[in-house]
């Protein structure tokens, strides 16, 4: 059995062949992947500079690989207008909407367990998050 390495550079084609959900993941997956679409699916359309500050810790690089990434595949367009410098926004799209259930489940499920952590570890009582849902 060959291993395929996926790296960066490794193409949708590439990773997709004969299974889709193996593809899905690992774009997912990786590094900050789920923290954009998060932000995004919370948020709407967000400029670049509001992503970098938004994502504490990643490079402007970064940033960009993993938007050209999710512009590929379909869950954000890219807006660009034509100021100086030029103003870059990038927005949700219907892929993207399609994830809003599963992204909610995951921000339900993330505070009930740090709750419990915070009852195991005799922390201060934890406040679930508020959803701020974008209008459609």
């Amino acid at each position: 059995m060959q291993v395929q390495h996926i790296t960066e550079a490794t193409t949708f084609e590439e990773i997709t062949v004969g299974c889709s959900m193996g593809g899905l993941l690992e774009m997912l997956t990786r590094p900050w992947t789920l923290h954009i679409l998060w932000l995004l699916s919370r948020n709407g359309p967000m400029r670049f500079g509001a992503l970098r500050r938004s994502v504490e810790g990643i490079s402007a690089r970064l940033l960009t690989v993993r938007l050209r990434t999710l512009e590929q595949r379909g869950f954000v367009e890219r807006s660009v207008r034509p100021t100086n410098p030029p103003e870059v926004t990038y927005i949700p799209t219907s892929r993207l909407a399609d994830m809003d259930l599963f992204m909610h489940q995951l921000h339900n499920l993330s505070d009930k367990w740090q709750a419990e952590d915070a009852i195991k570890y005799g922390q201060a009582t934890h406040k679930p998050t508020p959803i701020k849902r974008r209008v459609a």
